[in-house]
């Protein structure tokens, strides 16, 4: 049985040494230990080894003592090379150095059905309830090579508030033999009838928690399958949300705003009562259609008081959908990349449950509904690698973790967290199986932090 806990914490080749265009100066300054060959030698290995453990994990019986042959075998394989290449340096020390080596890590299978032509994509139940979804693959698709990933919204039809237009008319109408249907995987959860996703939920009023639940758990139960089942590029994960959803596409990306490089609002509305400060470093597209101007200046304002200039308007010249904006979008999200560990992360929860960003974590914290406006819960967390220091400032908030790597401060060195004004010193020991750990329980390739220090918040 699918839990909406397990599923927002899961998932859900040849590289250069050299860092992309876009990554801060700070990192781009310190060179990788490795060059390719030896990168892509240790990523091969690795790649067997993840493929066993998760062979030996799911195996029962008899098949669970060959499966644990071949993840002893592959452990060993993977561990004697890094072991040999780590008399170089401390690669767990090195991000350019793990970056590569961990790329594109996850084994997936041969693609399901013929890539090129939009699918249903079955279903999946999860507790009491069942949800569809359709799919997408370029027909270049290769299962060894990541592609940029848009999770569809599906819009509501034509004046009717919560009766969606099916997944894979959607995409006809959307994305269909366009330039980025050859590069780019869909993912498109069929919205029931009945199900509005746009409302700011009240928590104060019973049946809002679980009708929040429910929205989010149709996006995470279906979705989890397709970054299993195929090879969606992490770091290049976009959102794209139709009338109806645009409100919800929003609030989601706040909810977990470390999934996605960027939010399409094709259908862009003012939004009461959403916290924006989780949102901070995310771009968003919105399309204007001569008609919601107003609406757009409004979200817009909001929206970079947070984050300048990260707001990007076309003007549509057809009718919505704006199948004609296809190619103004997909350029937009070429540029776009997430950034796993930002200098700055702020985390203003728009959930009781699900309150984590970055690398950061809010562990107790108080209720979002109960809590006047000084005690509602609320953290921005500053990393100054250059002086080894991250100042954290804190409300509403019992306790909290920080998951660190080299990017964030030079772990070699003691570093200083000052919590509300109060500065402590603090020196901690990479862990690697830790590390893998968490990255396997996201199966997210970028989530590499081999330290957690965890710290309550001075009263």
């Amino acid at each position: 049985m699918i839990t909406l806990a397990s599923l927002a914490t899961s998932s859900l080749f040849t590289l250069a040494p050299q860092e992309p265009a876009d990554t801060p100066p700070s990192v781009q300054a310190k060179a990788a230990i490795l060059d390719a060959s030896a990168h892509t030698s240790l990523r091969n290995k690795l790649i067997k080894m993840l493929a066993a453990e998760e062979e030996y994990d799911n195996a029962t019986g008899r098949d669970r003592l060959k499966a644990n042959r071949n993840r002893q075998k592959a452990k060993a394989s993977f561990r004697k090379e890094w072991d040999s290449r780590s008399k170089k340096g401390n690669l767990l020390a090195s991000m350019p150095d793990l970056r590569a080596i961990y790329e594109n890590c996850f084994k997936v299978g041969k693609a399901p059905g013929s890539p090129g032509t939009v699918r249903k994509g079955g279903s999946v139940e999860s507790d009491d309830r069942k949800y569809e979804y359709s799919y997408y693959l370029p027909k270049k698709y290769k299962p060894t090579t990541p592609c940029p990933t848009v999770l569809m919204l599906p819009g509501t039809k034509d004046g009717e508030d919560s009766t969606w237009v099916d997944g894979r008319r959607y995409f006809q109408d959307t994305w269909n033999k366009t330039a980025a249907a050859g590069t780019t995987i869909f993912h498109i959860p069929q919205i029931p009838d009945g199900l509005e996703m746009d409302p700011t939920p009240d928590f104060s009023r019973d049946g809002q928690e679980a009708m929040e639940q429910r929205r989010i758990e149709l996006m995470w139960a279906t979705y989890a399958r397709t970054m299993r089942g195929v090879n969606v590029d992490r770091p290049h994960a976009f959102i794209d949300c139709g009338r109806g959803s645009s409100a919800f596409g929003l609030r989601f990306a706040s909810i977990f705003p470390d999934r996605f490089a960027g939010v399409i609002m094709r259908a862009p509305v003012e939004i009461e009562d959403l916290r924006f400060g989780s949102l901070l470093g995310i771009p968003v597209l919105m399309i204007d259609n001569g008609s919601n101007t107003e609406e757009i200046a409004t979200l817009k304002k909001q929206l970079e008081a947070i984050t300048p200039d990260s707001v990007t308007v076309i003007e549509a010249t057809d009718e919505y959908p704006y199948k004609a904006s296809a190619d103004a979008i997909d350029a937009w999200m070429q540029e776009q990349r997430r950034e796993m560990t930002p200098s700055k992360v702020v985390i203003e929860p728009n959930h009781n449950r699900f309150n984590n960003a970055y690398w950061v974590r809010i562990e107790t914290m108080n209720p979002i509904h109960t809590s006047t406006a000084e005690n509602k819960p609320r953290i921005e967390v500053t990393a100054d690698r250059a002086n080894n220091r991250i100042v954290v400032k804190a409300q509403g908030i019992e306790d909290f973790s920080l998951l660190l790597n080299d990017d964030i401060v030079d772990l070699d060195k003691q570093f200083t967290v000052v919590v509300n004004d109060k500065a402590v010193t603090e020196q901690r020991t990479r862990d690697e199986r830790g590390m893998v750990r968490r990255m396997m329980s996201r199966r997210d390739w970028e989530f590499l932090f081999p330290v957690i220090y965890t710290s309550t918040v001075p009263k």
